[in-house]
């Protein structure tokens, strides 16, 4: 088993420099798939399972088979519409990102930053203040003496157990005022002088006397501390810092102009970039594993939707033909009971929606029971179980275990006391309906096969056994 994962492991490590070791597992339509890939893909789809040449052997089928439907998928154009494009190409820049980093330069300028912090801030932290301010209107003495008296009346109401925040909101007049004051958190060197120590001289919890701030008349109160931290701690927003102030744009310059100097581009700058961006698949093999598998996936996912999924969902014809064929696998291995689950504000109700449903299919019902819930009043609901007809095995619900089964026991809904239940027991489904998302899963399943046999022989395919049997399982 060590030796199998260290061979895949080294398969994957080893793709970049030594391509020759990295032998074709497979032919897809003139397409040659290396076993990197195949490797790649074994484990995202396996990797709680253990490792045996049946299960390699087995996924070889069914990988063969997902390659197909791209191919499938590539003929019909697919790779072609505005649809895929945009959602592809949204999911490679996000991916590629990481890749198109130098993570080395911005950890050293994260750091550097940090520490940077560490002296400005100093070892008095952080304050989470509320202000607030009392702007004159001019330039006056007058002005200036009207915002001063203004800050000690609200002085002296903090004084009789007013609420700061509450005065900011409603008497303060800077940017803060419609938070209630609210400043965030500030260390004392990006504050005014006279702010400052007034901040950094209180606990938390107290409010300083009127100061006055470049003119402005104010009060302040702390309403939190904190440390700055360590730089684990804080790494996240010194990265969140980083992204907003330019450094990944200058990263993934640095990285591009690594990689024209090494390769012999002659670019420089977002023509670096560019061009790192548009060869990033063969420059960063993981990256293109991760950007093939969105990429294949991608179309698997909408041919197959077409051809399969869809297409046996809308088929309604296929599918009664399909439940008639086949109406032995759809069998009960017990009865189940077949109806509604009806909560209501009392019996006389009950016994009403009993009468207004009793000659109907069960699939007009709850057209019928809308009329009971009518101009905001809530008379009674209902509860369906699985499948468009509401089927209900022992053990699925409990109202049903209780009142028809008689197993169990349950709690009336609050405003809806009265419980009870309208349908009866069947032993076999009666309808397609009765068994719908089986036979559609079912249905679909064969579409499934008899559309792989298609594609095999369309397309011409092998397997190279001998590359899957050379890796020692040991």
């Amino acid at each position: 088993m060590k030796r199998f994962l260290l061979c895949l492991v080294s398969y994957l490590l080893c793709m970049p420099f030594h391509a020759q070791d990295d032998p074709v597992v497979m032919t897809v339509n003139g397409k040659d798939v290396p076993l990197s890939e195949f490797v790649y893909f074994y484990k995202r789809n396996n990797d709680s399972e253990p490792l045996t040449k049946k299960s390699v052997a087995e996924y070889a089928n069914l990988y063969l088979n997902y390659k197909l439907k791209v191919e499938a998928a590539i003929d019909e154009g697919l790779d072609k519409t505005e649809s895929f494009i945009n959602e592809y190409g949204g999911y490679r820049s996000m991916q590629a990102q990481e890749f198109e980093l130098d993570s080395l330069f911005l950890e050293e300028t994260a750091r550097e930053a940090y520490e940077q912090s560490v002296i400005a801030v100093g070892p008095e932290g952080f304050l989470f203040l509320s202000v607030i301010s009392a702007f004159p209107d001019d330039d006056s003495y007058y002005a200036f003496r009207k915002s001063a008296s203004l800050i000690d009346s609200l002085y002296e109401c903090l004084q009789n157990g007013e609420d700061f925040n509450s005065l900011a909101r409603k008497y303060s007049n800077d940017t803060y005022a419609s938070t209630g004051g609210l400043m965030g958190w500030v260390s004392k060197d990006r504050l005014p002088h006279e702010m400052g120590d007034a901040a950094f001289s209180m606990e938390v919890g107290e409010y300083s006397k009127p100061i006055t701030v470049d003119g402005v008349p104010v009060l302040v109160m702390v309403m939190n501390h904190r440390d700055l931290g360590s730089y684990e701690d804080n790494r996240e927003d010194i990265y969140d810092w980083l992204l907003e102030n330019g450094y990944y744009d200058q990263s993934k310059i640095r990285k591009a102009e690594s990689y024209s100097e090494r390769y012999g581009w002659n670019l420089k700058g977002e023509a670096a970039v560019a061009h790192m961006d548009s060869v990033l698949e063969e420059l960063e093999p993981r990256f293109g594993l991760i950007s093939k598998e969105y990429y294949d996936g991608l179309l698997m996912f909408e041919i197959s939707n077409r051809v399969v999924w869809e297409k046996a969902a809308n088929d309604t014809e296929g599918l009664a033909k399909w439940f008639k064929s086949n109406r032995r696998r759809y069998r009960f291995d017990e009865p189940r009971f077949k109806g509604m689950v009806f909560f209501c504000k009392d019996e006389n109700i009950f016994h009403q929606a009993e009468s207004a449903v009793s000659a109907l299919d069960i699939t007009h019902w709850v057209d019928t029971l809308v009329s009971f819930n009518r101009n905001g009043k809530i008379s009674l609901r209902v509860m369906k179980g699985s499948q468009e007809t509401s089927i209900f095995s022992k053990g699925q619900n409990e109202y049903v275990d209780k009142i028809v089964y008689g197993v169990g026991d349950y709690s009336p809904m609050k405003n809806f006391p009265y419980v009870n239940v309208i349908g009866k027991t069947i032993k076999a489904p009666e309808c397609i309906e009765d068994v719908a998302d089986k036979v559609l899963e079912d249905y679909q399943s064969h579409l499934e096969k008899e559309w792989v046999k298609q594609l095999r022989k369309k397309y011409k395919s092998t397997i190279y056994r001998k590359v899957l049997k050379d890796v020692s399982l040991d």
